[in-house]
């Protein structure tokens, strides 16, 4: 995982990263595995209120981070 990276928090970002088609990593934020990776993912697909669709898997937007690879 690079060290560069920007947190996705407002939908304008999840569109920017689409747009540019970014490399999105998801991490866990609670539970036994917060702070871990837990898929080194690809672009976003789609985004609502809710939920992320990134290399063809749902996260919920409340219970993971997602950082947009810069570098």
């Amino acid at each position: 995982m690079s060290n560069i990276y920007k947190v996705l928090k407002t939908d304008s970002e999840f569109l920017t990263a689409a747009l540019k088609q970014s490399q999105v990593d998801i991490l866990e934020c609670r539970g036994d595995l917060g702070g871990c990776i837990i898929d080194c993912g690809g672009p976003v697909q789609k985004w609502s209120p809710v939920s992320v669709k990134v290399a063809d898997a749902y996260y919920m937007r409340n219970e993971f981070e997602f950082r947009m690879v810069l570098a």
